[in-house]
């Protein structure tokens, strides 16, 4: 296992046998490994095999089925979030009803 702080301005991997407990900082992050720890990236992929518990901050966040996250995520920047198309229910909308 390794322990510490990464910080890269590019892409950082955990491989499948891989363990890093700390701080991580990257463009891009992928684990198939074991990650625990503050994360903070512009994506995230946790792949089939991947676990990561902690704090994430991100632009992307993806978990392929079988990844394990636990833990806290948040965007980076709220105002790159998209905003959510939301129509009222309306007679000019049926598909949508009020409860």
């Amino acid at each position: 296992m390794v322990e510490g702080t990464i910080e890269s301005s590019g892409d950082v991997s955990i491989g499948s046998a891989g363990r890093f407990e700390g701080n991580l900082r990257a463009r891009h992050v992928m684990v198939s490994g074991y990650l625990r720890g503050n994360i903070e990236c512009e994506r995230l992929e946790i792949v089939a095999s991947g676990k990561v518990f902690g704090e994430v901050t991100s632009v992307q966040l993806v978990i392929e089925p079988g990844g394990q996250f636990a833990g806290e995520s948040r965007v980076r920047n709220a105002a790159e979030a998209p905003a959510l198309d939301h129509q009222p229910a309306t007679e000019q909308n049926p598909l949508l009803e009020q409860a």
